[in-house]
Parts: structure tokens; sequence; C-alpha cells
């Protein structure tokens, strides 16, 4: 009697697509890596340099977010300064005599108060 042939073996790539398929993987990129953080450091230290005389001013919101007195904080190359806009809900600024259209809602500019 002729000996029987031992069965095929499965081809190695037909493995790795039944596995893969069996058990999928969502590939992500890691949290921190080398270029994350230099960028990250680049971001810190433009923020904390003034503006050049041909770059554009910066504006940040310096009062409170929930403060209905908004106070902006503009950086440019020359300074910087904060203008207080005032809140167009408050009753006794649209009682006053002054208040109309042409003279309520502009912002006063002043030097920054202390942070909160």
């Amino acid at each position: 009697m002729p000996a029987e042939a031992p069965p095929a073996a499965p081809r190695p790539d037909a493995i790795d697509r039944q596995l893969r398929a069996e058990h999928p993987q969502q590939f992500v990129a890691p949290p921190d890596t080398p270029q994350t953080r230099l960028a990250k450091g680049f971001a810190e230290a433009h923020a904390a340099a003034r503006p050049k005389w041909f770059e554009a001013a910066r504006i940040e919101l310096w009062s409170a977010p929930n403060d209905p007195k908004r106070i902006c904080r503009i950086i440019t190359a020359t300074g910087e300064y904060c203008i207080d806009m005032p809140d167009k809900g408050n009753l006794t600024l649209n009682l006053d005599t002054r208040s109309g259209y042409a003279g309520f809602g502009g912002g006063t500019a002043a030097p920054c108060p202390i942070r909160f």
C-alpha cells in the first residue's frame, strides 16, 4: 500500500490573514511623541514672547469666562493693554440719559488689572 501523504501545511500569509480577521486592532498614535513635545514647546515659547512688529496682535480673554463684564487683553509689539467691554444687559447703563445706540457698547482701553 502506498503511504499517505501528510496534509499540506497552510501558507503563512493565510494564517496571518485569518488571525488579523479574528482579532482586529485599532492603531492609534502614541500620545507623547518627540514631535508633539517639540510642537508644544514651540507653541509655549511663542505665547510667552511678544509678537514681532510684523506679526498681528494677540487677543485673549482676561476676565473670568462667566463674567458679564468682558475684559480682553491685547498684546502688541509695542506693549499690552486691556479693553473693557461693558455689560449690554445691565439696566443701570441702559437707563442712563447718555445711553443710546451711539453712546453705549464702546470699549475703554486701560492698563490691564491684576489677574484674578
